[in-house]
């Protein structure tokens, strides 16, 4: 009896193994391993760095209000477990992240009360990123007050191009506007750029910005947005240009970060092309276009490519807007910053494009200051807003967009 007892014990014990062999494995739950955020003009933007897609669901509560999401099989990465951050947006008091248990994490909004007009969210891929964005109805109280009633039935005649400061150059005469952008991040692979006494690369925080903007010139602005490199490779000065003109790109923009001997030096420096009698513009040139492998003997060639450049209005407009935009902005949010201009420069990243080109310096590694704030999302998300907003400017300008 006990014999064939014990052989139908062990049967039982092999049908479990064969049935949980036979099941489909769990998934691993996704790992959220970052966040990013930042107050936009009509709404508040978390977005969520995680290394695979997983369902989730949003619900509201009140007395405080709030609005919070469960994200299912999913784990916190242990730095950002219990994290609370706090805010002045109009909407958004308050975010707190939190292990709800072994395989659910909670993300929490303090709202501020009466505030809140909808949210959307969504899930973004390579790299995949969950978006939440909180918009609040300030502003749109605001516009619908100042507009007033709106005639729908009554068609708004386009608006009319403005002139730069030469007048109306071909691509404001015929009414051209802008679809695709191609973004630079300066150096890469064996070229790091400039170096903050840290030890942070300029290459990996051109690359991190150019992303940040690409995600909102692409969520907010409908653009068809393009990098010359995703990743940490060699990229050669004259091949990004090129790549461009094969995307056939409407704007080029190349991204970079300064350093200076006068550790004070801060704020922002943006380029067109040009030939420069600024001493300090030359230099800095120089220092770019270090690693380009042209010879001598081209020299007329290229000298022809920056004379005959015919973008030149439009890449010192797109350049003015950018400047502007960018300045304002971080001045506004992080306090006074150095003006350094707008200015023409020989920079073979912008030799041969076939569209409105430059390069902007964005901040400098070499002063304490912004060197500890580029180490934050919050300050490079900053730049990308700015930038975003640049870009914007000159669109309007064209006689495109609102």
């Amino acid at each position: 009896m006990q014999n064939r007892f014990g052989w139908l014990v062990l049967l039982i014990i092999i049908l479990v193994t064969l049935v949980t062999a036979a099941s489909p494995q769990t998934q691993p739950p996704a790992e959220i391993v970052g966040l990013r955020y930042h107050q936009h003009a009509d709404f508040f933007r978390l977005v969520l760095e995680l290394t695979r897609v997983r369902e989730y669901s949003a619900a509201e509560l009140n007395q405080p209000e709030r609005l919070y999401l469960d994200i299912y099989q999913a784990r916190l990465n242990p730095p950002l477990q219990g994290k609370t951050f706090k805010f002045s947006s109009p909407c958004v008091r308050e975010l707190r992240l939190a292990q709800r248990n072994k395989t659910t994490v909670r993300v929490t909004f303090e709202l501020q009360t009466g505030t809140k007009e909808k949210e959307k969210i969504y899930y973004l891929k390579n790299p995949d990123r969950l978006v939440i964005d909180i918009y609040h109805r300030q502003s749109e109280q605001a516009a619908g007050q100042a507009a007033g009633p709106v005639e729908t039935s009554v068609e708004q005649p386009p608006k009319a191009a403005t002139p730069t400061g030469s007048g109306y150059s071909l691509v404001r005469q015929l009414g051209l506007g802008v679809k695709k952008i191609v973004l630079d991040p300066g150096h890469g692979g064996a070229d790091p750029g400039c170096l903050s006494p840290s030890g942070l690369k300029e290459k990996d925080v051109a690359l991190d910005l150019a992303r940040k903007l690409k995600l909102i010139l692409e969520t907010q602005g409908g653009f068809e947005v393009f990098l010359t490199r995703e990743t940490d490779i060699t990229l050669p000065l004259e091949k990004r240009t090129r790549l461009a003109n094969e995307q056939q790109a409407d704007l080029f923009i190349s991204i970079h970060l300064n350093a200076s001997p006068r550790k004070a030096r801060t704020g922002v420096e943006t380029f067109y092309l040009n030939f420069s009698p600024d001493p300090a513009v030359n230099e800095l040139a120089a220092r770019e276009n270090a690693s380009s492998n042209k010879n001598i003997r081209e020299m007329k060639l290229i000298v022809d490519k920056i004379i005959k450049n015919t973008r030149y209005e439009e890449s010192r407009a797109l350049a003015e807007k950018i400047h502007h935009q960018l300045l304002g902005h971080l001045k506004q949010h992080f306090g006074p910053r150095d003006d350094l201009g707008v200015k023409g420069g020989p920079f073979w990243v912008l030799i041969g494009s076939e569209m409105p080109a430059v390069l902007v310096e964005v901040s400098h590694l070499s002063n304490p200051k912004e060197e500890e704030a580029l180490k934050t999302d919050f300050y490079r998300e900053a730049i990308a807003t700015g930038l975003f907003r640049g870009i914007i400017e000159y669109i309007k300008s064209l006689g495109k967009g609102s």
